[in-house]
């Protein structure tokens, strides 16, 4: 229901404004048939409407007798508007002066762009005299009258009845408005109109400025286009109004130039300006793209076609797109408006008035419209009510989307703090799990700590166990000896010969036992020493056990060897200390009378070597520790022994590249070690 209403209402509007140009169109009030003008000295100004002829001299052959001769001259009911024509036209006043003023009368034409404008006139008599030459083909110091468009200064030295003849040449639109004003009026309106153009130029570059300085500062792309805009519209407005030219005194090819790219780049310009305020990408955009592509193609063939001398045949294309631009923009604003498209509504209110004044000119320009006071600042007016709307209009956008965009930002710094917090108590719980294994890990080490320092006072109560036992075991050998020399040195010569060589045994067994608590001792340093090539040197086990066996009691070891004479590759000295320790070790256990069997044979690429002895069971709990350093079992309590033994053996036979076990645990079967060692090339 809401849509309906808006609708009508636009229709009404619409309407309402149709209505108005017909009327302005039909310019009722004017009079059909030219008529003689009579000059009031008390009226300011003197408006020729309805009171001028026309007459075309397309050679440009006829002067002003001639012209005024001629049978072809029309009543004009308004002022002239021939549009784009390159005929030359003669207008025809005639004037009725009921009195001579002194200061005289000024003939002024309203288009500024004119370039040749001649005036001649003549009383009742049938001499013609020129009253001056102006034009933008003639210098502006050489204007009669100093004033932006064309002006002629007219001083009757009589009063009645005076013709003016006007002659016209310009490759703009042929349009004018021709007026009277006595002198003393004309000065006073030139400096009026001086006055508001001031106001009007002070306006547009204040406009201009501050678009500037918002841009700089925004740097937004609609607010540098709407400069670009405005910046065009009024430099061409001012440049149709001859202010540039009357400051400046630019030259004509420079001033035509200069307005009919700005005509051809304001229809890109404004075309563009008016589909960004309209938003159509976002509801057309491969349309959108095509009309702009299509205004800015216009402009630059328009543009083209000025720069190379063809002022008309570039400046009409640009003005009739214009023109259908003008009701496709509107009536797509419209539709859209209808449809609930907010956008629309705001351009409509905004590009209305421009669009209205600018059909206007175009219609003036085209001769559609008559030429008088309104539709020749109609352009003006309508673009200076534009460029305010449009101001407020984008200014309170660009606002509302900062505003917007703040809005936006505030939430994406909410979002951020948010996830920040988030990804903080995520690193917070992280680092307090990994704190928590680190204060795991730390009692874990502090465990590892204090069990090694526990395993290190062991292992110094072990030693000085050790060190006790060695001083023990060093202490019982040597008192032998001492003891047995001391008897021997004594009765060397009378004590029986039985009795001395038992001293002397007593002196060897101690000594081999002195000697192997030596090699016990000293066995471990050097099995750390680097390997040397020692451990590859040929060795006969048959002969290096039956050497060790005779250590011991005659027939207390018993060795066999399978095959007969094997010869093992390896360290020779390491491996007689390792048969050594398992014999002693042997015989240590075995009980007197008992035998230490050896049997040696080749087994699976490997050679075995099987010590066995008589023997209590050995415990289950000590079995694994029998190989561990300073270890001794409960069975070998009684027994002499540094507990390094069997730990020297595991030790060699690493160093070796073999192995040492406890294949038998005593008790019904003999306790039996077997030490192994691989087979090597040569074996």
């Amino acid at each position: 229901m809401k849509q309906n209403n808006g609708r009508s209402r636009i229709q009404r509007w619409l309407g309402v404004w149709l209505a108005a140009l017909i009327l302005l169109g039909l310019n009722l009030n004017l009079p059909a048939a030219a008529a003689v003008l009579r000059l009031d000295a008390d009226t300011g100004r003197h408006d020729t409407a309805g009171y001028i002829e026309r007459l075309d001299d397309p050679g440009a052959s006829l002067d002003a007798a001639r012209a005024d001769a001629s049978p072809g001259w029309t009543a004009l009911p308004g002022g002239l508007s021939a549009g784009y024509t390159p005929v030359t036209v003669w207008l025809r006043l005639t004037l009725d002066i009921p009195r001579a003023r002194p200061e005289g009368w000024v003939l002024r034409l309203g288009n500024a762009v004119l370039d040749d404008v001649r005036v001649y006139s003549r009383d009742d008599g049938e001499t013609w005299d020129q009253l001056g030459h102006s034009g933008e083909d003639v210098p502006r110091g050489e204007w009669p009258v100093d004033f932006r468009s064309p002006a002629f200064l007219f001083s009757p030295a009589r009063e009645g009845r005076h013709v003016l003849l006007v002659r016209l040449q310009s490759k703009n639109a042929m349009m004018t408005r021709l007026e009277v004003w006595p002198r003393a009026a004309f000065d006073n309106h030139s400096r009026r109109e001086g006055l508001l153009f001031g106001v009007y130029a002070g306006f547009y570059l204040l406009l201009i400025g501050l678009y500037a300085i918002y841009w700089l500062g925004t740097r937004a792309p609609m607010s540098g286009l709407l400069l670009a805009y405005i910046a065009n519209c009024v430099s061409n407005e001012a440049l149709s109004l001859g202010l540039v030219q009357q400051l400046t005194g630019l030259p004509v090819a420079w001033s035509d130039s200069l307005l009919g790219v700005g005509l051809a780049s304001s229809l890109a310009i404004a075309l563009t300006v008016a589909l960004r305020q309209l938003e159509l990408e976002r509801c057309y955009p491969r349309s959108t793209r095509a009309l702009i592509l299509g205004g800015w193609a216009i402009a630059g063939v328009g543009a083209l076609l000025v720069l190379s001398g063809r002022y008309g045949a570039g400046v009409q294309p640009v003005q009739w797109a214009a023109l259908a631009l003008i009701p496709l923009l509107s009536g797509l604003a419209v539709f859209l408006t209808g449809r609930g498209w907010q956008p629309a509504r705001y351009f409509l209110a905004v590009f209305g008035v421009f669009y209205a004044g600018v059909l206007i000119g175009y219609l003036r320009n085209l001769r559609l419209l008559p030429i008088n006071e309104f539709t020749e600042h109609a352009s003006l007016l309508g673009t200076m009510v534009h460029m305010l709307l449009l101001s407020f209009v984008l200014i309170g956008r660009h606002e509302r989307r900062r505003r917007e965009r703040e809005r936006q930002q505030a939430h994406l710094a909410a979002d951020l703090a948010r996830q920040h917090n988030v990804r903080l108590e995520r690193d917070v719980a992280e680092r307090t799990v990994d704190l928590s294994r680190e204060i795991r890990r730390r009692e874990q080490v502090e465990d590892e700590l204090r069990q090694a320092l526990e395993a290190e006072r062991e292992v110094m109560a072990e030693q000085r166990e050790f060190v006790a036992m060695v001083s023990h075991e060093f202490r019982t050998p040597l008192a032998i000896i001492g003891t047995s020399a001391q008897q021997l040195g004594r009765s060397l010569d009378r004590a029986p010969v039985e009795k001395n060589q038992a001293r002397c045994r007593n002196i060897r067994d101690a000594s081999l036992r002195l000697l192997a608590l030596v090699d016990e001792y000293l066995t471990e340093d050097r099995i750390r020493e680097p390997r040397t090539e020692r451990e590859h040197e040929p060795c006969n086990l048959q002969a290096m056990l039956g050497e060790l066996a005779q250590a011991f009691a005659p027939g207390r070891v018993r060795c066999i060897v399978e095959p007969h004479g094997a010869t093992v590759r390896g360290d020779a000295g390491l491996l007689h200390i390792a048969l050594r320790n398992l014999l002693a070790n042997a015989d240590r256990h075995a009980p007197a009378g008992e035998h230490v069997d050896v049997v040696a044979r080749i087994e699976g690429g490997a050679i075995r070597i099987d010590v066995s002895n008589p023997g209590v069971l050995i415990p289950e709990r000590e079995r694994e520790r029998l190989f561990q350093k300073y270890y001794r079992g409960q069975n070998a309590q009684s027994r002499a022994g540094a507990g390094l033994g069997l730990y020297l053996v595991r030790q060699i036979a690493a160093r070796l590249n073999g192995s040492v076990t406890l294949v038998r645990t005593g008790g019904h079967e003999p306790v039996t070690f077997r030490f192994s060692l691989p087979c090597r090339p040569g074996t």
